[in-house]
């Protein structure tokens, strides 16, 4: 008997610090998501390339590797126009941050409630 696919949206988290990374993605599965992770930029580039489910990105802007957040969220509505993104940092103020069309800002520390309610009303 073949499986059902998994209709769950995809988000991928980018982030680092890996409590952090692993209390997103527990709070993202338990909200019915399926969740990617990533640690830095090529890791993530690396998902986006290979799992076209991916309609999410949340990503720290901070990252280690040379890439940061920043530029993932500038190439990837080029490449994966279907993304919605959603940025995160504790020392980057606001303004200094640049969005796509369809992206927003969110400092830390986050509500992670927020979050969701975003990525769920974002066009």
């Amino acid at each position: 008997m073949p499986e059902d696919p998994d209709t769950r949206l995809t988000i991928l988290i980018v982030e680092d610090i890996v409590f952090i990374r692993m209390m997103t993605e527990d709070y993202f599965a338990n909200a019915g998501f399926k969740t990617l992770s990533a640690r830095t930029t090529a890791e993530a580039i690396v998902l986006l390339e290979t799992d076209p489910t991916i309609r999410y990105l949340f990503a720290d802007i901070h990252l280690p590797g040379g890439e940061d957040g920043q530029k993932l969220a500038d190439m990837a509505p080029k490449r994966w126009p279907l993304v919605k993104i959603i940025l995160t940092s504790a020392d980057t103020p606001a303004g200094q941050v640049r969005l796509p069309v369809r992206g927003l800002f969110v400092s830390k520390p986050y509500s992670l409630d927020r979050v969701r309610q975003a990525f769920e009303t974002m066009p």
